[in-house]
């Protein structure tokens, strides 16, 4: 074979290689292209908000693999949307609530300082109309502080610091701050704990949301009432219970007391803006722990709160 030959045929060999080498290319090139446009395809129906459908996710195609991700960061985006959504909307109740609470003080102070600064006012009325608007100040910072703990729950100001304590010595500690205030409405307050009972919770706020249940019984509970504060431990938790035989809450409304802001009809005439066994939750819930209500309207009320049976070995 002379040299032209063997020149001729790696030249061939060359050029068949070439041209395989382009058709390969043209093959993955519209591969690719098609790989592409299904992509943004896929991105063009999420954007739009259509259903994900038609999506391949079964297969184990690149393609398939592109779509199920495409999918899952669709899912979280629209949950994150729906979360922003919710969190508005809490906003604005938040604030149409807070709004409604401070009307009715605002005016009664602002109406009787009118009244109040009438030259020709009798001193007698005049000092009447100071001692309603007191009221109405005491009203409202008793309000501001109530929304301040609230508002340092929600958003983690406040932290909770568990620590050994005796359980007995909160509850007394409760019925205590209240008896004063018990004992003019001519109710009596009994305590039954064991001594023995130590638990791993924060002291100050398992306090606060034991001392707003209480505080209600009194409110609602006639003259010549009762409240039982006990204490008993199960296998998992410790149940801690603030009995009365006071108004009770009606049947419809047990799921809503525990809402903010939140105060049956019948409870206009009795102090208090709501908040109380709202923040009640939120303390115990923040200790993995949970409460139970139960009331019979007209029969009086038990509330339960059962905290962990833990105490922390350091």
């Amino acid at each position: 074979m002379d040299k032209w030959t063997i020149v001729a045929a790696a030249a061939a060999s060359v050029i068949s290689a070439m041209c395989t080498g382009l058709l390969l290319w043209i093959n993955m090139r519209k591969k690719y292209i098609a790989f592409v446009e299904d992509i943004c395809k896929s991105i063009d129906t999420i954007l739009r908000g259509d259903s994900v459908e038609s999506f391949i996710l079964e297969d184990e195609t690149l393609i398939s693999r592109v779509q199920m991700r495409l999918k899952r960061l669709a899912d979280i985006t629209e949950a994150a949307a729906m979360e922003n959504e919710e969190q508005k909307k809490e906003v604005q109740s938040i604030v149409s609530d807070i709004s409604h609470q401070l009307k009715t003080p605002i005016a009664n102070i602002t109406m009787y300082c009118d009244t109040a600064r009438q030259k020709e006012l009798p001193e007698a009325t005049r000092e009447q109309c100071l001692e309603v608007m007191g009221r109405q100040v005491g009203k409202l910072e008793f309000l501001i502080q109530s929304l301040v703990k609230m508002s340092r729950l929600e958003t983690n100001m406040i932290t909770i610091t568990p620590g050994n304590n005796c359980l007995r010595n909160t509850l007394y500690e409760v019925a205590e701050s209240v008896r004063v205030k018990a004992e003019q409405k001519g109710l009596e307050i009994e305590v039954e704990c064991p001594k023995e009972i130590y638990l791993y919770y924060d002291a100050k706020w398992t306090a606060e949301a034991i001392f707003n249940i209480v505080d209600n019984s009194v409110k609602y509970t006639e003259a010549g009432g009762k409240i039982r504060i006990s204490a008993e431990p199960l296998e998992i938790y410790t149940k801690i219970v603030v009995e009365d035989n006071g108004s009770g809450i009606a049947p419809e409304h047990i799921n809503d007391v525990c809402k903010r802001f939140f105060r049956e009809g019948k409870a206009s005439s009795t102090e208090g803006v709501g908040i109380g066994l709202y923040l009640t939750r939120e303390i115990i819930m923040k200790q993995n722990g949970y409460l139970k209500i139960q009331s019979h309207e007209g029969a009086g009320t038990k509330v339960a709160l059962y905290i962990l049976n833990m105490v922390n070995a350091d």
